[in-house]
């Protein structure tokens, strides 16, 4: 890229510093950069000089950022010229507005060098393949959001630029999501045996123990609600943007994304589910539930699933079967595992749900034909985010449902445990669960009877 042929590139930031970090980006990749503090600036600037790109920030002092798209778009002179807005996306009406004001593309905070280069790369490439615009001849979209009209004024171009951009975003966060996870749970397991070789020399273990899986509830909780940050526009403009869509091959990208998106998004839920099950969310309100009527109706909801591997199952469990726990934890649980039921099930499989009694305890079994699981498996396949099928790489399964199974069961003084032959030769699951004079259990670490994870 010679300096003559240099795109030049307006940016709009009240924040001298967040200014000088965004030119430096821009330069170090071969850019001409000017720099206005504000939208008043910037407007003067451009009769001087007009320049290939504007990237602006959104709040600032004075015009903001949407007044100055929709200034741009509206003056004859300047509304061929690309605009870029840099956002905290923290509501979809922040991406609303942006496109009811004619902005071409995105910009999540806080900004990486790799995506404003890859973004402003990508929308100049547009404006030379349309020179003159798409925005000054297209019609504007009426779109409804939350009881609220909008017209938007992007292109359908635009739109889709602007979804695969936050879907990117999305992905980042997931990794960074994994890979801090990882990483607390190597160190969380390296501290644990450091405290078993310890106890009776450190009465404070137990103490540092639960200082730190309080640090790892809040930063998993934290980094889950991030996560919803770039999914909340995705889940709501992708759909939208499918039933539009009249090209085939384009229809199916976005039905993919649609897919993606739902396994992103119930993943989050999951995260902050598990974090959230704890002694001091849990409700010490004894109740009880007959758990016939909710398994036919999760057997009903998967039906699609079952019919598809042509599997038979056997309800063995008679209507009017008591269980003490509350009817959202019961299906919490029976739904996480005979969902791994069918999931992990051979075609042409059996699965048998049978019920009985023990002592002072509940017991539930839940008996398939599937996978099964070797002695490594079984002594993990409770652990938060443990996967016994790695080689499958299912996206849709994040290794959570087995660990928030466990829990809960434990905050109710239960235990639960998985019965296997080896590989190919299935797995029994079970719960047991105490009768109602139980003491809630404040250990929701304690691997009793049992295993830890998701398969």
């Amino acid at each position: 890229m010679t300096p003559e042929k240099s795109p030049c590139i307006l940016v709009i930031e009240d924040s001298k510093t967040q200014a000088e970090i965004l030119c430096h980006y821009l330069k170090s990749a071969g850019y001409k950069v000017k720099w206005s503090e504000n939208a008043e600036i910037a407007l003067e600037e451009m009769k001087k000089s007009v320049p290939d790109l504007l990237l602006s920030d959104i709040l600032m002092p004075g015009m903001d950022g949407y007044r100055l798209c929709k200034t741009v778009r509206d003056s004859p002179e300047f509304c061929h010229i690309p605009i870029i807005l840099v956002s905290q996306l923290s509501d979809p009406v922040d991406i609303i507005k942006g496109l009811c004001c004619g902005a071409n593309d995105f910009i999540i905070k806080p900004v990486k060098r790799e995506s404003i280069l890859r973004e402003v790369a990508q929308v100049l490439d547009d404006c030379k393949k349309n020179p003159f615009g798409k925005l000054s001849n297209a019609e504007d979209t009426l779109y409804s959001y939350n009881g609220h009209d909008y017209s938007v004024r992007s292109s359908k171009e635009d739109l889709l630029r602007i979804l695969f951009s936050i879907y990117q975003t999305a992905i980042l966060k997931n990794y960074e999501l994994e890979k801090t996870t990882e990483e607390l749970n190597e160190f969380t397991t390296h501290l644990e045996e450091t405290v078993n070789e310890r106890t009776q020399a450190l009465q404070v273990t137990n103490e540092i123990v639960e200082h730190l899986l309080v640090q790892r509830t809040e930063l998993i909780t934290r980094i889950g609600h991030d996560l919803k940050t770039p999914l909340t526009p995705l889940y709501a403009f992708i759909p939208f943007l499918e039933k539009k869509e009249d090209d085939p091959e384009k229809k199916e990208i976005l039905s993919l994304l649609v897919k993606e998106i739902t396994i992103l998004k119930l993943l989050v839920e999951r995260i902050i589910k598990l974090s959230h099950i704890t002694i001091d969310s849990f409700t010490k309100e004894i109740s009880s539930v007959d758990i016939y009527p909710i398994i036919q109706e999760l057997l009903n909801s998967y039906s699609y699933q079952i019919k598809e591997k042509n599997l038979r199952v056997r309800n063995s469990i008679k209507n009017g079967t008591i269980i003490h726990i509350s009817p959202f934890h019961a299906t919490t649980i029976l739904e996480n595992l005979i969902s791994n039921a069918i999931t992990y099930n051979k075609n042409e499989g059996f699965i048998d749900i049978c019920y009985g009694k023990e002592g002072k305890y509940h017991i539930l079994l839940i008996q398939d034909t599937g996978i099964g699981l070797t002695e490594k498996q079984v002594d993990h396949v409770f652990d938060d985010f443990y996967k016994a099928d790695e080689s499958r790489h299912d996206h849709s399964s994040h290794g959570l449902g087995l660990a928030i199974v466990r829990r809960i069961i434990i905050l109710y003084g239960g235990f639960v445990k998985v019965v296997s032959e080896g590989l190919g030769h299935g797995s029994t699951f079970e719960v047991w669960i105490p009768y109602q004079d139980f003491q809630v259990s404040s250990d929701v670490n304690k691997k009793k009877g049992g295993n830890n994870g998701d398969m």
